[in-house]
């Protein structure tokens, strides 16, 4: 008997229905149900430094449900309730985990990136309403204590803070209680909830900001329903991992560390080592990963190209690694030949998978068992669908051909409940359930989606998204900017620098350099300035006058590959030109042949399809 292709697998799976497969409806039943199934079971190890001799504190699932429920009461004590939000504003720590899956058990989380400027942070806080803030400390001292006296200031919804560090220093504001968190919870029940204070599954459980770091943020709200059938579905696709732990050093701010990384692992009663509260940030982590993958014989973990990128520039060691098997890369397009010198080097399988914030952290993955060809990231998971079409006036004109680029639209139990601010929605939704994520694409015969670019222009910095559209109005408040293009340049280490192209009116009286100092005063979020400013005596255009952005993206790929290869002294031309089925390519002629190897080693990591089709004599 033949093999079943996935669409077939797909299919035979969907014959039950997700309601009757999977049982947990919502982020709290998932930590009841692994209470009950590992109560002894360590479900959190913690490393504050990564250093190789550090005793991980430890939390098994029972007491993790135990200290749930004593944060959820205490969050109900100061009156939180269905709908009101519990900002997260905190690195990776055990505390994190608590604080968030907690507000979702009575109220709503909202998960902060604590680096964004305290502007963009507020804007946050503001926009959904923040009753109670968790946050390390209200220390002046500090850069994290600085935001938070700022947002005491600005944020007028806000009543009550809770803190890690019980040294915490005064607040002129007599309306906010502050308490230490973990003093508050050991007051509390931590018995399991009454069925009436418990979530239902239609409950808005999260609002993550998305959008970018700079810009007005978008809040998706996410249900306890769509997070709970993610989680599920994620679980049963790694069930071949077993009960090995996983090495978790992503942000849990961000989709992928909070829904993917950890709560599908709490699921199935998988131990999640948080490697320090800087995750990927601090330089230990790196530096002794795979000493803690062999130490505890993690078979898979999730990470993102930048990672893959330097793990693969770390010197060899004499570490067994027989235990690691798979890596799942998400957060940003996957260079094929990153992913092929990963997978030799380190004898293991990698996939690239493909989410968003409004998915729910998933649209598509490899199914286990199955292989794609190049960077796919794999079919449509199960209960949702995925088409490639072509769009007018907002409305679905055709879906396109097998192997045809098209927007990439989606809808399943895993998309988003839409943005809080009904201003985002327009647009986002297509024919009524049609979720528009944005990106370009194609999808072959099998079912497997191959992103191609990107519909919106987003830059994309290791795995942050950036807007142009702040790069571009900082640079047309300068008054000799007649017009400002910012573009995402392939980069080795980040996927993505922003870089800028303008017109002026006279080239005489304005320089690069002084355009790149106008940008460094004007825009606030140190990501978005851009690395460099080059000014053109005019842009290409469309036939209807429309800045063509594709050949800026082509010069932008030209200098970066240029710049690279002069500064190891490889002679060579580049030519580089957009494929809308391939992505971006870059032609190279190298005048010693002998170089090819050298030059694949370099771009490596970059996010382009490179050919070596013809030489210089």
């Amino acid at each position: 008997m033949s093999k079943p292709t996935e669409l077939e697998l797909l299919a035979d799976l969907e014959k039950i229905s997700y309601q009757d497969r999977y049982h947990c409806k919502t982020t709290y039943d998932i930590f009841c149900h692994a209470a009950d199934e590992y109560p002894a079971d360590v479900a959190i190890a913690e490393h504050v430094t990564a250093t190789r001799d550090e005793v991980a504190k430890e939390i098994t699932f029972a007491t993790l449900f135990n200290k749930l429920n004593q944060t959820a009461n205490l969050y109900k004590k100061f009156g939180v309730g269905r709908t009101d939000v519990v900002s997260i504003l905190l690195p990776n720590l055990t505390e994190t985990h608590l604080s968030m899956w907690a507000a979702q058990a009575v109220g709503i989380a909202n998960p902060v990136n604590y680096l964004l400027q305290v502007d963009h942070i507020i804007e946050i806080l503001n926009e959904v309403k923040t009753k109670v803030l968790v946050t390390v400390s209200i220390d002046e001292g500090t850069e994290l204590g600085k935001k938070v006296h700022e947002i005491i200031a600005r944020v007028p919804s806000l009543e009550h803070i809770l803190i890690l560090d019980n040294n915490h220093g005064e607040t002129s504001n007599k309306n906010l209680t502050i308490t230490d968190f973990n003093e508050g919870i050991s007051t509390q029940s931590g018995e399991k909830l009454a069925q009436s204070l418990q979530p239902k599954g239609d409950d808005i459980a999260m609002y993550f900001h998305t959008g970018g770091t700079t810009g007005r943020p978008k809040i998706a709200k996410l249900s306890h329903d769509n997070i709970s059938f993610v989680v599920q579905v994620y679980a049963g696709f790694n069930a071949y991992h077993g009960k090995s732990a996983v090495l978790n050093a992503l942000p849990l701010f961000h989709v992928f560390g909070v829904i993917a990384a950890s709560l599908a692992m709490f699921f199935v009663g998988r131990t999640v080592v948080i490697m320090t509260p800087e995750g990927f940030r601090n330089p230990n982590t790196v530096k002794n990963w795979w000493y803690f993958v062999n130490k505890y014989q993690v078979c898979w973990f999730p990470t993102v190209p930048t990672i893959i990128s330097v793990l693969l520039q770390q010197p060899d060691e004499n570490i067994d690694l027989k235990c690691f098997e798979h890596a799942a890369c998400g957060s940003a397009p996957l260079p094929l030949e990153l992913k092929l010198s990963f997978q030799q080097r380190f004898n293991c399988n990698v996939t690239n998978g493909y989410g968003m914030t409004e998915s729910s952290c998933v649209v598509a993955r490899v199914l286990p068992g199955f292989d794609v060809a190049g960077v796919a990231v794999g079919n449509a998971i199960p209960y949702s669908r995925v088409i490639a079409a072509e769009l007018i006036d907002n409305k679905i004109s055709r879906t396109c051909a097998v192997n045809e680029p098209g927007i990439i639209l989606v809808k399943g139990p895993n998309v988003f409940q839409g943005y809080l601010n009904e201003i985002d929605n327009d647009g986002a939704w297509v024919e009524g359930d049609w979720f528009n994520t944005g990106d370009l694409g194609v999808i072959n015969a099998l079912g497997h989606i191959q992103l191609t670019g990107r519909a919106k222009d987003l830059i994309i910095r290791g795995g942050h998204n950036i807007d142009p559209q702040i790069i571009e109005d900082a640079l047309l408040a300068h008054a000799n900017v007649i017009q400002s293009v910012a573009i995402g340049q392939p980069d080795a280490h980040s996927g993505e620098i922003p870089v800028a192209y303008v017109v002026v009116k006279d080239k005489q009286h304005t320089t690069e350099a002084e355009l790149l100092l106008h940008c460094q005063e004007h825009i606030s979020e140190r990501a978005a300035i851009p690395k460099r400013v080059e000014i053109l005596d005019g842009f290409p255009l469309t036939a209807v006058g429309k800045v063509f952005k594709p050949i800026l993206r082509n010069k932008a790929t030209e200098f970066s590959v240029n710049a690279l290869l002069k500064k190891n002294d490889i002679t060579a031309q580049v030519k580089s030109e957009f494929d809308p089925e391939k992505g971006q390519i870059v032609d190279i002629q190298l005048s010693n042949l002998q170089d090819k190897q050298k030059v694949a080693k370099l771009l490596i990591a970059f996010p382009v399809l490179v050919n070596y089709t013809r030489f210089i004599n």
